[in-house]
């Protein structure tokens, strides 16, 4: 009899933890909200294009550009504005580049995939014309998947035009002219300028083989250099620059991670197999760019959970972050990738960092936002840096021979990271508040990371000497 007591009493417990953890869960665990553009993706109706609409978003200063099925939309993400329609009102657009008041968008394109791929607004978005060069008209049925901008030009563009390769302009796409006429033939992703060297150019996709394909050109467009399976036998979908080593890149791809140290000519790549994502979008922390994050789809049905992975080690190790249910009405979850039957609610298909926030542009549920500063119920094996991140002073920075801080929280110890993710110094702390002998340091910038137990802080230091 005491131990079916003892059995029953256990039985009580147990079943109060789980309702706890699952109040818990509920409590605590809605972090992801809309941001109110409810829009859902809507592949081209043509099996030409069929699953190739993948429009994006772009965020210029404080402002938030949504392409979509409709036209471009617009928000001021510091005040917080309604959003409004921007420009080409009811025309399917991909992605756009901006000029002052020019501004010129790539399309879908008419149902043969013969004509409307590129439009033209000289007047900020107010009216628009169509401006399909006879250059993309000569190859037949095409479409274009990705135009980009240099960053210290804004007239020269590049488009990635499927079934035909690469094209440049140098006037804001008045004339045009072929760079190569490489295609991958399954899928083109990425096409892009370096930030920090635009001469160098980048392209990334998949073969017919299923082989994840870049293509790089370090003289402007004028040759190229094929890479096959840089990635393996998987899809790259987009890279990321580190914000201010030029030769430090990331890619992210289908079930892997690639790293880069040399600008793109060799790749370490990391296995992702046992996540199941398609990782569609990875990017830099540009105040910490020791921390990436990415986000993607599984490749499997019922996708209607937001999942985040994150590096905090600069794209050396990869770690589950966080996963929140997206989940609307009219999400059966039965169908994969693009397939009609699922509406794929978690589907990230681009995402951007605005201050401590990540935004996401879902193939189902529009533009959802996470707060980084929120703690999380998700346990992730990297170390949470916001906690107390507010709380740390560094000083005087830039800093020359002497690096002082002084926080509440016990530090233990801390590492001094250079741009290429090597510690130059390491110290063990004792006090609350004490000081680092930065002498022997390089002038340039660096990373100090301060742990206390299992909380890690980073922050942005120069060194000056």
């Amino acid at each position: 009899m005491r131990n079916i007591k003892l059995s029953f009493v256990m039985k009580k417990i147990f079943i109060s933890i789980l309702m706890f953890i699952s109040l818990s869960h509920l409590c605590l665990g809605q972090r992801i909200k809309s941001m109110g553009f409810t829009q859902k993706i809507i592949p081209h109706r043509s099996g030409i294009f069929s699953e190739h609409y993948r429009p994006k978003l772009k965020l210029l200063n404080d402002t938030l550009y949504v392409c979509s099925n409709t036209g471009i939309y617009r928000k001021n993400l510091k005040d917080d504005t309604e959003w409004t329609l921007y420009a080409f009102e009811n025309i399917p657009i991909i992605e756009f580049v901006k000029n002052k008041n020019k501004i010129l968008a790539i399309s879908t394109g008419s149902k043969d995939g013969t004509d409307s791929l590129l439009f033209l607004s000289n007047d900020n978005g107010k009216t628009h014309i169509n401006y399909t060069s006879s250059h993309f008209l000569e190859y037949g049925k095409n479409y274009l998947s990705r135009i980009s901008q240099n960053p210290e030009n804004e007239n020269t563009i590049l488009v990635l035009h499927v079934n035909s390769g690469i094209s440049k302009s140098e006037d804001f796409g008045l004339s045009w002219e072929l760079l190569n006429g490489m295609n991958f033939g399954e899928q083109n992703w990425h096409l892009g300028f370096h930030p920090l060297d635009t001469t160098t150019l980048y392209c990334t996709g998949e073969t017919t083989f299923f082989a994840g394909t870049l293509i790089k050109s370090s003289d402007y467009g004028k040759t190229w250099s094929f890479y096959t399976h840089p990635g393996g036998d998987n899809c790259i979908h987009s890279i990321a620059f580190h914000p201010t080593n030029p030769d430090i890149l990331v890619y992210s791809g289908e079930l892997a991670m690639g790293k880069s140290t040399n600008k793109g000519e060799t790749w370490n790549v990391i296995d992702l197999y046992h996540s199941g994502m398609y990782f569609y979008k990875v990017l830099f922390d540009e105040e910490n760019p020791l921390f990436l994050y990415s986000s993607g789809t599984r490749i499997a049905p019922g996708n209607d959970t937001i999942r985040i992975y994150r590096s905090a080690d600069m794209s050396e190790s990869w770690h589950f972050f966080y996963k929140e249910f997206v989940g609307a009405e009219g999400c059966d979850g039965s169908g994969y990738g693009w397939e009609a039957k699922g509406c794929q609610c978690g589907s990230v298909l681009d995402m951007v960092q605005y201050k401590n926030k990540l935004i996401f542009y879902t193939i189902g549920r529009g533009l959802l936002e996470l707060d980084l500063g929120a703690n999380t119920d998700t346990p992730t094996s990297a170390p949470d840096f916001f906690m107390h991140q507010q709380s740390l002073i560094v000083f005087p920075n830039p800093a020359n021979d002497i690096l002082q801080f002084k926080t509440e929280t016990a530090i233990n110890q801390v590492e001094i990271i250079d741009l290429t993710g090597r510690i130059v110094l390491k110290t063990n702390i004792s006090n609350h508040e004490q000081q680092i002998d930065i002498s022997k340091l390089n002038s340039g910038i660096y990373f100090a990371v301060f742990y206390a137990n299992a909380l890690k802080i980073t922050k942005k230091i120069i060194i000056e000497k």
